[in-house]
């Protein structure tokens, strides 16, 4: 009899862990959209300038928090100094199994020009965390390198065969000592947004002197490899000052 007994006691302890292991929430929170001001890419913001994000977000039972993250993407070199940088850390409690989470994020005033990066990452309440998601921007403060291309006319969309090269015409100026100027072709592909997975061409010069006011992009071929992969690439161009701001320009190029 006490056999029995202790073996239902068993059973039952058994079928209640098994009860609670089904009843178990697995399922990751999912991140459905991300924007500021109602974009998620070619996004450029001004010091001072107020950010609206929004954040679409959504679970199968209970929402718990969502946690960003943002920091420049300045490369780290020793040249030139950062004047004021803008970094942002914060967790937002949330409720319900499915909202749009919106949140005014203040860029500061003065701030260093330059590519920043925002990460998102969402839990729920069981502690369940989701894909994160990223969107890139560049703040401008008015002082950030101006970078000016006359030709080629990217906006018509640029061509070119792998294997050729070209020329650009254009400049980079400041009213400040230019320190660096960094050029590549990058591949584009996709992740949450835009990311790049290869580098086809790359250029990467310091200017030593101590007024570079300006710096002639005709002087530079760009050449594109013959392995080169068929699809669609950045020219990216990145100029900094002495004050550690950075100018940025981008455009798209197809390899044919």
């Amino acid at each position: 009899m006490r056999k029995t007994a202790l073996f239902l006691s068993v059973l039952a302890l058994g079928s209640a862990c098994s009860n609670d292991s089904d009843n178990q929430d697995l399922d990751a929170p999912v991140i459905l959209s991300a924007t500021l001001n109602g974009e998620d890419h070619d996004l450029e913001f001004n010091a001072g300038e107020a950010i609206n994000l929004a954040v679409e977000v959504s679970d199968n039972e209970a929402l718990g928090q969502l946690k960003l993250d943002l920091h420049d993407q300045f490369d780290g070199h020793s040249h030139g100094k950062l004047s004021s940088t803008w970094t942002l850390s914060e967790v937002y409690n949330l409720s319900g199994s499915q909202t749009t989470f919106k949140e005014s994020l203040q860029v500061p005033d003065p701030v260093t020009a330059g590519p920043h990066h925002l990460i998102l990452r969402l839990l729920d309440a069981a502690g369940n965390e989701s894909e994160f998601t990223e969107l890139d921007f560049v703040l401008r403060n008015g002082s950030e390198p101006q970078i000016s291309i006359t030709d080629p006319d990217f906006s018509q969309g640029f061509q070119i065969t792998k294997g050729q090269s070209f020329n650009l015409t254009g400049s980079v100026t400041d009213n400040i000592d230019l320190a660096e100027i960094v050029i590549q072709v990058r591949e584009e592909s996709e992740h949450s947004h835009k990311s790049y997975s290869s580098t086809i061409f790359s250029f990467d010069k310091d200017l030593d002197g101590g007024s570079d006011l300006s710096f002639d992009l005709g002087s530079l071929s760009i050449s594109i490899p013959s392995t080169a992969e068929i699809g669609h690439y950045e020219l990216y161009i990145s100029a900094k000052d002495s004050e550690g701001n950075y100018g940025i320009y981008t455009a798209e190029i197809e390899v044919i």
